[in-house]
């Protein structure tokens, strides 16, 4: 009796294990804020807008959420600026929402030049926008959309600021952990949750039978 318990207890403790380990690589999501103005007379102090950035298969779904009351605008490639480490090859900006694909290759205010833009509307602008980015060489970690250029900044975008003055409520606002992306986070997917919960069950299972069994002695 004690060694089958042993047994259960042990194949139960390595399914934990296993659940564990696996959903620490099932999807990796990253963050940054755009906190630092080139203009703060014009759009003011911030925090303007929350970055997050998840690696999903090969690819890196992105989205920008401007902190109320905060808005993203820009034509020409001008409402958001990112970079990306290593190979660009085959890079590719689709499952646009609130923004279409822009250029490549352009400055965005004090805030250096960026390898890719996406594009947005006249001002105010919209309030949140995602894409999808991927290349002919997979992602693997999210962190290499995190990327700072010559000036230091790994993101940049155009901000409106509805209670700005007058004729000038437009600027642009810039990543404010330069060169230190934010530590990745696990997102465990709702698979490797019920798995864990088995895990967990079968552990619970076999120490009620054990407490159980010694009050029946």
């Amino acid at each position: 009796m004690a060694h089958n318990y042993s047994q259960k207890l042990a194949l139960s403790l390595v399914l934990f294990a296993v659940v564990a380990l696996g959903a620490s690589s099932v999807a990796k999501a990253d963050s940054a804020q755009l906190t630092v103005p080139n203009d703060s007379a014009a759009i003011g102090t911030g925090p303007f807008a929350n970055i997050t950035y998840v690696l999903n298969g090969n690819a890196i779904d992105v989205t920008v959420t401007g902190i109320t009351p905060f808005t993203l605008f820009g034509t020409g490639g001008g409402m958001f600026g990112f970079n990306v480490v290593g190979d660009t090859t085959g890079l590719k900006i689709t499952n646009c929402v609130n923004c279409t694909a822009g250029g490549t290759n352009q400055e965005m205010s004090t805030f250096g030049n960026f390898e890719f833009q996406v594009d947005g509307t006249t001002p105010p602008g919209v309030a949140s926008f995602s894409f999808t980015v991927s290349r002919d060489i997979d992602f693997s970690n999210a962190n290499q959309l995190f990327e700072p250029n010559a000036a230091g900044y790994a993101f940049a975008a155009h901000i409106y600021n509805p209670n700005g003055p007058e004729n000038a409520r437009t600027g642009f606002a810039g990543n404010g952990d330069v060169l230190v992306p934010t530590p990745t986070s696990t997102v465990p997917e709702p698979a490797s949750m019920f798995l864990l919960g088995t895990g967990l069950v079968g552990v619970a299972s076999g120490l009620r039978r054990r407490i159980t069994n010694k009050r029946n002695r």
